[in-house]
């Protein structure tokens, strides 16, 4: 009955647990139409999405997500939608741009505060002057 409880090549696994803590905290250089939202994907996945902020001079969210237990990561990828109009009801959000990271640049045991430049679907926007701090 014990050999069903103790196995010793089990016992001498280590075992890693990974967690991703985030904060979402402001967009700027995006242009002043209705709102924006930004979703947060791990490796292709969706895990999270921010409310919808009104644009001001800066977009600020300030939104902390903490996800664990996560499989190891190759990337984070965070989009940023502007919500669609409520008038029209056909009108469906709109993908403005996004912002890959490598989970690399997120691995450290201290908080780290940068700023991310967005990736835009439109080319009139201007990705050199529009960023996210993340």
């Amino acid at each position: 009955m014990i050999n069903l409880f103790a196995n010793p090549l089990r016992d001498r696994m280590h075992r890693t647990e990974n967690s991703l803590e985030l904060w979402i905290l402001e967009a700027k250089g995006i242009p002043i139409k209705r709102k924006y939202y930004c979703e947060i994907c791990l490796d292709k996945t969706l895990y999270a999405r921010t409310s919808a902020k009104p644009r001001g001079d800066i977009c600020f969210w300030g939104e902390h997500f903490y996800f664990s237990p996560i499989p190891k990561l190759e990337n984070v990828c965070i989009n940023l939608y502007r919500e669609a109009d409520a008038k029209k009801k056909k009108d469906r959000s709109t993908l403005i741009g996004y912002v890959q990271i490598k989970i690399d640049q997120l691995t450290t045991r201290h908080p780290v505060e940068r700023w991310f430049v967005f990736f835009f679907i439109f080319l009139s926007l201007s990705p050199s002057l529009s960023f996210i701090k993340v």
